[in-house]
């Protein structure tokens, strides 16, 4: 069970929007209880100069500035930065279970803080989306809260966390850069985009994604980004609502994926981690969401999301889905 707080910035008429969002494999269509179960995060964003230079997005811009030249982009002052604290979860089928099952997926968490940015600017067809993390795995806070929960909607019990991915805490990071190309073939009520993506840290993974809007839509190309959306992070990929809108949207991604601590753990010993051997390298995503806005600035987001699996073989060789809702306030 999760709840993802989030504000993402307004392009010209406000500087930032509250949004509460929660995500949860409960959401969709198959009500599992496993794989991507759950996250929560509070985010902030904003277009303001004052916001875009706080010392964490500094940092995160530095970074930008070493990387970013080297892939084609020229020097530039971004448009938009956000900051997002959360924490999310990974637990095998049968929770209940204290024992390893080996041929299922590890426990494992992430507690973090993002920073990320947008480089590109309205009315151009191409741009930049960053994002640099810094983070904990292995904590108990997402143990203490999945179980806080269960016990009280009357789920089962969570016991294998003692055998999560880097029990007891280890520090992990992640830096990813996005060049997004806006299709020609868009329209005021029809969106399209390219985004090729990539990743080094605790996600090492390249790939491409296209993107699309279709119906009522005011909100900003430049901060509309879910095919960036890593689980739970949501900083590079919260929209930003305009005035009123009323579409769906969705998308399609195929990536490489090299690396993944969740599955395989990183430099501190755990108790059950995968080898490399047992992934699948090439994974796709689908998408689907609906988008509403109604009275005082306020929206509603509905989306599914689907992934094939990562583990090639055992009980952890299946399909993973997830849903989440959007509640935004435009401030």
């Amino acid at each position: 069970m999760g709840v993802v707080l989030a504000s993402s910035a307004l392009a010209e008429s406000a500087d930032s929007v509250l949004a509460l969002s929660t995500d949860n494999d409960l959401f969709a269509p198959t009500q599992t209880d496993r794989d991507y179960t759950a996250g929560v995060a509070i985010t902030y964003s904003s277009n303001s100069e004052d916001f875009i230079g706080n010392p964490v997005s500094r940092v995160s811009q530095g970074l930008d500035s070493f990387v970013l030249p080297y892939l084609g982009q020229e020097e530039g002052s971004p448009q938009s930065a956000a900051i997002e604290l959360g924490v999310y979860g990974f637990t095998p089928e049968e929770i209940k279970e204290s024992e390893i099952d080996r041929s299922d997926r590890p426990y494992s968490s992430l507690v973090y803080l993002s920073s990320s940015q947008s480089y590109q600017a309205l009315g151009v067809d191409s741009g930049w989306t960053t994002s640099m993390t810094v983070g904990v795995l292995g904590l108990d806070v997402f143990k203490s809260g999945q179980n806080a929960v269960h016990k009280v909607v009357g789920s089962d019990r969570a016991n294998g966390w003692d055998h999560q991915i880097s029990n007891g805490g280890e520090p992990t990071f992640r830096y990813s850069a996005a060049y997004h190309q806006y299709l020609d073939a868009s329209q005021s009520d029809q969106k399209f985009k390219v985004t090729y993506f990539g990743s080094v840290g605790y996600l090492t993974e390249f790939g491409a994604a296209l993107v699309f809007r279709d119906g009522l839509i005011s909100s900003p190309d430049n901060r509309f980004n879910p095919e960036l959306m890593a689980y739970g992070e949501r900083a590079p990929g919260v929209s930003a609502p305009g005035g009123r809108e009323n579409y769906f949207w969705g998308g399609v991604s195929v990536k490489a994926r090299a690396y993944n601590a969740f599955l395989q753990g990183q430099f501190r010993e755990s108790d059950h981690e995968l080898d490399a051997n047992d992934l699948n390298i090439l994974l796709a995503e689908v998408w689907a969401g609906y988008t509403h806005s109604f009275l005082a600035g306020t929206e509603l987001s509905y989306v599914l999301r689907v992934q094939s699996s990562e583990i090639k073989s055992g009980t952890g060789n299946r399909t993973l889905a997830w849903g989440g809702l959007v509640f935004s306030k435009r401030l």
